[in-house]
């Protein structure tokens, strides 16, 4: 990271490994998180702390000194939705420009003086509150980035009488992939492969590779539904790679996806025996189907 510059810049994105690996953790999440302080110095121990804090919320953060260079980022970033923290002189300027826009969901004033700006937030509804401590900023972000996982899980209904021919083109790619995936038998190298690219992915990431190391090492001794359900990188890593039909992470996470389908069947077969039960819970069985774009 450097000054006036995202962690994941243009210019940056197109250079070696570093920007791969930047393009990757794009590719891990829904939510991207901005800080916006035309003080931001990464060379103080303070502010790398913060970061590392953060880090531990949304992994993929980018900083910035200028507020022009901040909007043009976010203008970019079409395919997630951005949280922003905005601390230093530039508060008012800032919201005034970014509040309207599609992909802001959330803002939060990181500042030293909490009463200074009560006031003028209530105006704009997308601000979350102000802050002085960076573990509240923390807490509030993890909800708001929670949502917007929740908000971007892909969702399709099929009416009975549809037609084959009638059906969405991407409807139509995710049943082959479901297929294909369901077919293979995936090893142990497969998990080992996976598991190899998070760490390459999330490298610097101290609390993400902890939970690498944690899914090594339980992942067998726990349910998929578990895992998904876990607040760790599985659950917006598998949404979003969905959402997007990105078919390199779906391929590497083919693993997850069918235990997952698999237990979810045999959660449906064992708890509702009779047709008459499980057509009262239809909706909740397609909504978990959904997720696995069944």
């Amino acid at each position: 990271m450097s000054k006036g510059k995202s962690t994941t810049s243009t210019s940056e994105v197109s250079k070696g490994a570093e920007g791969r690996r930047h393009i990757n953790v794009r590719h891990m999440q829904n939510v991207l998180l901005i800080w916006l302080d035309s003080n931001i110095d990464e060379t103080n121990d303070d502010c790398q702390d913060t970061i590392t804090k953060l880090q531990c919320v949304v992994n993929d953060i980018n900083t910035f000194t200028d507020g022009d260079q901040c909007i043009e980022f976010i203008e970019a970033a079409i395919d997630n939705k951005v949280c922003m923290i905005i601390s230093g002189s530039l508060e008012q300027h800032i919201v005034a420009r970014v509040h309207n826009m599609s992909q802001v969901d959330s803002i939060f004033i990181f500042c030293d003086n909490q009463k200074h700006h009560e006031q003028w937030v209530k105006h704009w509804p997308k601000i979350n509150g102000v802050f002085t401590d960076i573990t509240f900023v923390c807490e509030a972000l993890k909800v708001a980035a929670y949502q917007c996982e929740q908000n971007a899980i892909p969702m399709s209904f099929v009416g009975t009488n549809k037609k084959l021919d009638q059906l969405d083109p991407s409807f139509m790619y995710t049943q082959i992939i479901k297929e294909i995936l369901l077919t293979i038998t995936f090893k142990q190298d497969h998990i080992q492969d996976y598991l190899t690219y998070c760490r390459d992915t999330f490298e610097g990431n101290k609390k993400q590779i902890e939970n690498i190391k944690r899914l090594e090492d339980e992942y067998h001794n726990k349910t998929s539904i578990y895992w998904y359900t876990c607040q760790m990188f599985l659950y917006p890593m598998l949404n979003h790679a969905l959402r997007l039909m990105n078919g390199d992470i779906i391929i590497h996470m083919g693993f997850f996806i069918g235990d997952l389908h698999r237990q979810i069947e045999q959660l449906h077969r064992d708890q509702y025996h009779d047709t008459t039960s499980a057509n009262t819970l239809i909706v909740v069985k397609v909504y978990l189907q959904e997720i696995l774009k069944k």
